[in-house]
């Protein structure tokens, strides 16, 4: 049997469409992730998807004090057909 520490990636904290504050062990269903989880799932450096968050090639959103990686958006985008993510492709959120 195996455990899953959940400290670690892919876990990640989001937020409902309420508010609510929701744990997800997978992101597959999260509207939101941080930069480190969008990160460990593309498997590049954090520091890769903030210039991809700063520069408009991934949409993201500012909650509080953190900027995330809008997933909903992204999928959104990808369900149109969108196969191209290019700088500036969004605005800051």
């Amino acid at each position: 049997m195996s455990t899953q520490h959940v400290e670690q990636p892919p876990f990640d904290v989001s937020f409902d469409l309420d508010g609510k504050r929701v744990v997800y062990l997978d992101c597959r269903n999260a509207l939101l992730c941080s930069k480190e989880t969008f990160a460990a799932m593309n498997g590049v450096t954090v520091d890769t998807v903030i210039s991809w968050m700063q520069s408009g090639t991934v949409p993201s959103v500012k909650m509080g004090r953190p900027r995330l990686v809008n997933l909903a958006q992204l999928r959104a985008d990808l369900a149109k057909g969108k196969t191209i993510f290019a700088q500036g492709d969004y605005g800051d959120d």
